[in-house]
């Protein structure tokens, strides 16, 4: 996992590291997300916002049923493949992310 490679320590820099070794089947099913939430102490979906670059990202946090599921635009897929998959925001970069917030 990349962040685990770079040093982000739970706690420290992360409120929790899931990876795909840890759920029974990766995105686009929706484990990832459920781990994390249980991880985190979360327990009602609707609080949760999924940010993604891939087709599989967003499809995960739709299934999931996340209030938020968002396609950015800085990784490795075109607006177009995002735009086609489930959605609720399409954005530039994750930095506006925090635009969203209540």
């Amino acid at each position: 996992m990349v962040a685990r490679g770079a040093g982000w320590k739970v706690g420290t820099h992360v409120d929790a590291l899931v990876s795909s070794d840890e759920v029974v089947a990766s995105r686009p099913a929706p484990y990832l997300i459920f781990h994390t939430m249980e991880a985190t102490g979360v327990d009602d979906v609707r609080k949760v916002l999924v940010a993604g670059d891939t087709p599989n990202d967003l499809l995960a946090g739709t299934r999931a049923g996340a209030a938020h599921v968002v396609g950015v635009l800085s990784g490795a897929h075109p607006s177009e493949e995002l735009e086609c998959s489930p959605h609720t925001h399409i954005m530039s970069t994750v930095t506006e992310i925090m635009s969203l917030r209540a």
